[in-house]
């Protein structure tokens, strides 16, 4: 298993995302069950929730943070958006696929070639195939925020902001969403990017040996103080250690 999951030292960096559950699709919270709204009713709950957001954080965060920072302090508190994480490192996403402990379905680690990615979706206008930074008048459209009507639709890899430790200790990639909320999946399928391909690929966890993978990991340091390095991730990786499994 593990052997599946490493990346070739010559090839273009790669990201990587764990699911508990193979019927799980890669979208972003704000957008799950949601396919069949329109864009306008997604951008306005969008822009609701982060002005919400905005307002009230302040009360817990003293930083002054552009809305770029904001938005992915908003992620990483779990609050809605059109972020969808990813990781640089295959133990980081094997390890999320198999923290949960359930054993209703197989998991799967998603393996997606960035650079190529944007190439393919942003074909039309001729870009570089490479990772994409929110200070580019492209990636600006993304934003909830953005004032004027976007004209792309399909997901983007871009490189986040590291403004917490979890981000960093996960190694912490993020593909950005338009307000069209269809999953990856199916923007793949659209710009004829194939299932186990070059550029995105799906590596299936058989459910019955969820544990003993999860047993792996941690022998090789993977566990939930490493990944989540505060009292917390201490906390969970305690009561593993001590026999309640579930978290």
């Amino acid at each position: 298993m593990l052997g599946q999951l490493s990346p070739d030292p010559s090839s273009p960096e790669l990201w990587y995302r764990g699911h508990s559950k193979d019927s799980y699709l890669l979208q972003p919270f704000t957008h799950r069950g949601l396919e069949a709204q329109d864009r306008a009713s997604v951008e306005l709950a969008e822009r609701l929730v982060f002005a919400e957001f905005d307002r009230r954080s302040p009360l817990y965060d003293s930083y002054r943070r552009d809305r770029w920072d904001l938005l992915f302090l908003m992620q990483h508190y779990r609050a809605p958006t059109r972020l969808l994480d990813w990781t640089s490192s295959p133990l980081v996403a094997l390890f999320f696929a198999l923290m949960e402990g359930d054993t209703e379905e197989d998991a799967v680690v998603w393996c997606i070639d960035p650079s190529a990615w944007n190439g393919i979706v942003l074909g039309d206008i001729s870009e570089t195939p490479r990772i994409l930074t929110t200070d580019e008048r492209l990636v600006e459209q993304y934003h909830p925020c953005f004032d004027d009507k976007s004209n792309r639709s399909e997901p983007i890899a871009i490189q986040g902001i590291m403004n917490n430790p979890r981000i960093n200790a996960q190694k912490g990639r993020f593909v950005i969403f338009s307000s069209d909320p269809k999953p990856l999946e199916t923007f793949a399928e659209n710009n004829k990017v194939k299932f186990n391909g070059p550029t995105l690929t799906k590596i299936v966890i058989d459910k019955d040996a969820k544990e003993a993978v999860l047993i792996d990991l941690e022998c090789y340091g993977i566990t939930y103080s490493t990944v989540f390095p505060d009292l917390e991730g201490l906390a969970v990786e305690i009561r593993r250690q001590f026999g309640v499994a579930r978290v």
